[in-house]
Order: C-alpha cells, then structure tokens, then sequence
C-alpha cells in the first residue's frame, strides 16, 4: 500500500532522516517499513504490523496496511493481551479462548 504522510521524528540528532515515531525501539523509514511489509518474512511483517497497531495513531495505520492484512497475520501478531482483544473486536476476528 502506498504512504502519504505520516508523522515521523526528523530532528538534527537524525541527521535529517525521516524515521517513523512507532518504532521506539529501532530507527525505521518509511521506505524501510514499505519493504518489510511488501517483502519481509512473515515474522518481520509482524514486528511491523504489531508496533503499527501498538505505537501509530489511528489514521497512520492505515496508510500501509489494509484490515485484511491485519487480520490475515493476526494469529501471530505480538500485542499485550487486552490490547489484542480490542483489535480482535474492532476487526471482528474470533479468537480462541486462552487459558
């Protein structure tokens, strides 16, 4: 899927590197989040789309991933427990009960 703009954290501390904000624990660009999602494995796609669903606002989210996507790699998304039930939801995607 195609990005507009997004909000990202170009600052000089960067070097003028546009990375994007819901990455806190690594420094991606956006070319660099394209490519995950377009050619990464299936663990890479998602890392990605589980700090989208976790760290990105609303609206950015949807500038690279459709909800079909999401809900095709759902099952093995990294995302705390309530936070995985309100996305569950909100796709209307039947989870397992857990126990």
């Amino acid at each position: 899927m195609s990005t507009m703009n997004s909000t990202s954290n170009k600052t000089p501390e960067t070097g003028g590197v546009d990375y994007l904000y819901f990455f806190p624990d690594r420094e991606v660009t956006r070319p660099e989040l394209e490519t995950i999602l377009n050619e990464g494995s299936d663990s890479e796609r998602a890392w990605a789309i589980s700090h989208l669903l976790r760290f990105a606002q609303w609206d950015d989210i949807w500038l690279y991933v459709t909800r079909d996507q999401v809900r095709e790699i759902f099952p093995t998304l990294e995302l705390p427990e309530t936070l995985r039930q309100a996305w569950a939801r909100m796709l209307k995607i039947e989870e397992p009960v857990r126990t």
